[in-house]
């Protein structure tokens, strides 16, 4: 009986010791994952002179450099159409010391200031890639413009990746909103779900955020349901448990995105996300007005309260962001203007065609322009405007979208005041 008492004890005490070494070995892991986690790096300071002073190519005023405390912005962007157009463009503010986090969905015919023949900002990427340029860098030279300051990190996601990582977590429980049938073998594109809660794998889950044609308001429809998907999403990997495999995630992250975050960067961001609650996690999308513009549908942004939402949403700096810090493209009492006081390409926005007495060119057909008189010298273009010689491709998509136009050579900009009923 005495030693059975013992072996007792003896065998408590083991299990007592190899609990205590777990414990030691799962806090010195811990302490050395922190050690090598690690937050993005923000925008430096700029210095103060230059901060004071506006941007004489672009009108622009820079904002103050003095930021919020842990306070980090992301730019993320699907390439999602197989032709090199970002349909999914958006932007994020995450706040470490509230555990916020703020996510705002950029329309992808958001139209931008810049001398082109299509001016949708889902287009950037793809042109200036096409122009010789880095693609991403003219896109966040564009974002930029839209929301005042520079982003600190970006991460651009193809369909592989997305995927993948929706299989990774195990599927994500969704209700579809409608059923979802559409077909394009051009693309190898075959969406075929039906409505209501399920757990769709990584290829339904594409489905579901790629699907635009069966809504009535077109892509801000697909908006509007890809934001509920990724508010779904986020609750399911807050979940304690949810992700087994989040190691997986980080190493497939790093490893096929086009990003500027590294893997110790992205640890940080999924692991400031397991600190949110899913009711601070908030998905918006930016205030539009849709219109039409050299018969293609274009969306203007709505200049207060986008930024009402810019500094509530998105800004990581102390200073108010005014419409002095952007170079958008808006619309007041039908006239057609940029807050930087410079509109590309005014000939565009015209609503009247010009007229001739040649017979109208068919559409594959470039027409020519009217005559028009010697321009004034200008200045060269800033750096983060595409030359007018540069080729940008008619947009495509996986659904039916607009004709594309034909490419007009533009007249030169005269400067006057555009008026679009």
């Amino acid at each position: 009986m005495h030693k059975e008492k013992n072996n007792k004890r003896l065998f408590f005490s083991a299990f007592l010791t190899l609990l205590g070494v777990f414990a030691i070995a799962a806090i010195a892991l811990y302490c050395v994952y922190m050690l090598w986690e690690k937050a993005p790096d923000v925008e430096p300071e700029a210095p103060k002179a230059i901060s004071a002073e506006k941007d004489t190519d672009s009108g622009v005023e820079a904002v103050s450099p003095d930021r919020q405390q842990d306070s980090y912005t992301i730019l993320l962007v699907g390439n999602d159409d197989g032709n090199g157009n970002t349909d999914t463009i958006i932007v994020g503010r995450l706040d470490t010391v509230n555990h916020t986090m703020d996510f705002v969905s950029i329309p992808r015919d958001t139209i931008v200031n810049l001398d082109w023949n299509v001016r949708k900002i889902n287009a950037v990427y793809a042109g200036t890639a096409n122009s010789g340029g880095v693609a991403i860098d003219g896109l966040k030279a564009q974002i930029r413009n839209l929301i005042g300051f520079n982003v600190d990190c970006y991460a651009v996601i193809d369909l592989n990746v997305f995927v993948d990582v929706v299989d990774l977590m195990g599927g994500i429980w969704f209700d579809v909103p409608q059923a979802m049938h559409y077909e394009d073998p051009g693309q190898n594109l075959y969406i075929h779900i039906d409505a209501g809660y399920q757990c769709l794998n990584g290829q339904q889950a594409m489905g579901v955020v790629r699907y635009r044609s069966g809504y009535a308001n077109g892509d801000l429809g697909r908006i509007e349901t890809q934001q509920k998907f990724l508010k779904a999403a986020a609750s399911q990997f807050i979940s304690l448990g949810n992700i087994p495999n989040i190691s997986q995630v980080v190493s497939l992250l790093a490893k096929n995105m086009d990003t500027d975050l590294s893997a110790a960067n992205i640890a940080f961001f999924l692991r400031q996300a397991l600190m949110c609650s899913s009711e601070n996690v908030n998905f918006h999308t930016m205030p539009n007005t849709p219109d039409m513009v050299c018969g293609l549908s274009y969306t203007f942004v709505e200049l207060e309260p986008w930024l009402e939402m810019i500094n509530q949403c998105l800004n990581p700096y102390n200073a108010t962001v005014t419409a002095a810090n952007l170079d958008a493209v808006y619309k007041s009492g039908g006239t057609v203007l940029s807050t930087s006081g410079n509109l590309r390409g005014a000939w565009y926005y015209s609503a009247v065609p010009t007229t001739s007495a040649a017979p109208e060119p068919e559409p594959s057909e470039t027409p020519e322009p009217s005559p028009e008189p010697e321009p004034e010298p200008v200045d060269p273009p800033a750096e983060s405007e595409s030359p007018e010689v540069t080729p940008v491709p008619p947009e495509t998509s996986p659904e039916p979208e607009e004709p594309a136009e034909p490419e007009p050579t533009p007249p030169e900009d005269s400067g006057e005041v555009i008026i679009i009923g």
